[in-house]
């Protein structure tokens, strides 16, 4: 027996999920549409990975796959599926960061490139994403995911990405905000990329060999795209 799940993300594109309990308790994961990939999960996990978006787990996977639909967290399930770090992706073991990906997900980054698209397109998690952007861009490594923080994935409030803001432009990391926010680290900076245009400093584009534009764009008019 099986649960079926679809969900609109970005740009209208559908994802859909497959999620059919194992005889041990874990569960097997396939996502189709905008994803490829499957998951074998172990009782820990799916212990886990209901914890993570607020849903009692009682030992029936598909008893709480019901209250995800129930409750309308079919999206926060999708994301703590493949950003969360409890799931991998196959293959992602094997995955490291060259210079030349690196200089990709900048370049990709750069042209609008949400969080789940460079996720996609790279087949690796959200969270390795962030980790790298935000040890790119800051020179911040230590990012943690910290549940003992008073507000670890509560909603945000609107005072508190203006917080972000702030912050962010007088140069303050990830890590270095945390220090100063009920959040952690890991939280703040997938914000921080999820909500905000963060920009690249100049000596990182400088240094993967990124060129900015420097011809004018003519006469644009202000309400049509330059390109």
């Amino acid at each position: 027996m099986f649960i079926g799940i679809t969900l609109e993300i970005e740009g209208g594109r559908d994802a859909r999920i497959r999620f059919s309990e194992t005889r041990d308790s874990g569960a097997h994961v396939r996502c189709a549409g905008s994803r490829e990939c499957e998951h074998d999960l172990s009782p820990a996990q799916v212990t886990q990975l209901f914890s993570v978006i607020g849903v009692p787990y009682e030992g029936d996977a598909l008893e709480a796959v019901r209250a995800v639909v129930a409750h309308q967290k079919a999206r926060d399930l999708f994301d703590a599926i493949h950003d969360s770090g409890i799931v991998e992706f196959p293959g992602q073991e094997s995955f490291s960061w060259t210079e030349a990906k690196t200089t990709e997900l900048l370049e990709l980054y750069l042209t609008g490139f949400t969080l789940s698209m460079l996720a996609d397109h790279f087949r690796i998690a959200t969270t390795r994403i962030v980790r790298h952007l935000s040890e790119v861009m800051w020179g911040d490594s230590d990012l943690v995911a910290d549940s003992s923080k008073p507000r670890h994935q509560k909603t945000w409030a609107p005072q508190e990405i203006r917080f972000l803001i702030t912050q962010m432009q007088v140069g303050r990391t990830p890590t270095e905000i945390s220090a100063l926010m009920g959040r952690d680290s890991l939280g703040i900076a997938f914000k921080l990329f999820d909500a905000l245009p963060v920009p690249i400093p100049r000596s990182v584009l400088e240094s993967y060999g990124i060129d900015l534009r420097r011809e004018p764009l003519g006469d644009i008019p202000l309400d049509q795209p330059p390109f």
